[in-house]
């Protein structure tokens, strides 16, 4: 046992593990990636041996099952990221007994639900509207220069531990235009005879059927090659991604709640001024009982959803908190965290934006 009492596994025995996991593998195989070699993760066990609680690291998620150990949800308390968007994952219906222990100095809130949907049988695949081509995503287009490639790339390792083994057990499409890569569908991640795809279509690129194409072409070759099932996952907030996928053929398995350290939404059209004012509001309380200390993180989080609630001065309220506390020093650190602040025109010329952006390196 270590002395924060979470031991990091560098291997493990799947008899002993695959218990603790086993109401969420039906969900997601997000975890039994991780589990099975396929992707790369990080589990911690109360124990080495028959251990009762675990804890695995993938990605932005953090997965906790077992039992609420209290002295090892504690210590993932202090491994869980401050500055970062991150998400927790608790067995259903457990969480306001776990909560307490290992979120005790952070901010984390019940999300929206998350949809986990299911494709098991193929469909037949819509034509590609005029002025665009889908391509399979290969070698030869993995190596390419094609602009858009850089993306994908970078997609698929973010999941894969390579590209060779993208290239072995992954497969997906990509959407063309005359510009270059405007969306693709591809495997997340293959275990044994099921799988999970992700779809992404450029902005400006949507309401054309895109996404139901690319991600229908993408499951039927995974029937094609033998797999049995093929996984979606969504909030359940995000229409657009919902509406593609029950469009393309996935139905509705199961949704679950999460809850996140930031507003509960994928992209900001997916929530109203109204809920993010009320998130804001609901966050901010939770300052006045707990200020921050040690990361401003949380009061960037609040500051981007007065922001997308259409009020700038509150906005500008939580960014100075974070700048006085001296967390938040710079405006390429503002920039790496807030890229779409950067965006707004004649934003560093508006006085108070200016007054504010000016106490930055």
């Amino acid at each position: 046992m270590t002395a924060q009492h979470a031991m990091q596994l560098k291997s493990w025995d799947r008899h002993e593990i695959d218990p603790l996991f086993e109401s969420r593998l039906p969900k997601t195989i997000e975890a039994e990636a991780v589990l099975s070699g396929k992707t790369t993760g990080i589990l911690y066990v109360d124990r080495p041996s028959n251990p009762r609680a675990a804890a695995l690291s993938v990605g932005v998620g953090w997965y906790v099952v077992g039992r609420p150990v209290p002295v090892f949800l504690r210590a993932i308390n202090r491994l869980l990221p401050r500055d970062t968007y991150s998400v927790l994952i608790l067995p259903d219906g457990q969480a306001d007994e776990w909560l307490p222990a290992l979120t005790e100095d952070l901010y984390f809130v019940r999300a929206r639900s998350r949809y986990a949907l299911r494709w098991q049988t193929a469909v037949p695949e819509t034509s590609c509207p005029e002025g665009y081509r889908t391509a399979a995503i290969d070698r030869a287009l993995l190596e390419s220069k094609i602009e858009g490639v850089e993306g994908i790339r970078e997609g698929v390792l973010g999941t894969w531990h390579s590209l060779d083994d993208f290239m072995a057990d992954g497969f997906g499409f990509v959407v063309l235009s005359e510009s270059g890569i405007v969306g693709h569908s591809m495997t997340d991640y293959v275990c044994g005879d099921v799988c999970e795809v992700g779809v992404d279509i450029d902005e400006q690129h949507r309401m054309k059927g895109l996404g139901t194409l690319v991600a229908a072409r993408t499951a039927n070759e995974a029937f094609a090659r033998g797999l049995r099932r093929v996984g979606w996952m969504s909030w359940a907030c995000n229409h657009g991604s919902v509406g593609v996928s029950l469009n393309a053929g996935f139905f509705d398995v199961c949704e679950y709640d999460v809850h996140i350290n930031h507003w509960p939404a994928e992209n900001p059209s997916d929530l109203t001024q109204e809920e993010f004012q009320a998130f804001a509001e609901e966050y901010e309380r939770r300052f006045e009982k707990r200020p921050p200390t040690g990361s401003g993180y949380p009061h960037i989080v609040a500051a981007t959803a007065w922001a997308l609630a259409g009020n700038g001065r509150a906005c500008r309220r939580q960014l100075r908190r974070a700048i006085n506390m001296g967390w938040l020093h710079s405006l390429s650190q503002l920039r790496s965290l807030w890229p779409e602040l950067f965006a707004v025109p004649d934003l560093q010329e508006r006085k108070p934006w200016a007054d504010l952006l000016a106490l930055l390196k």
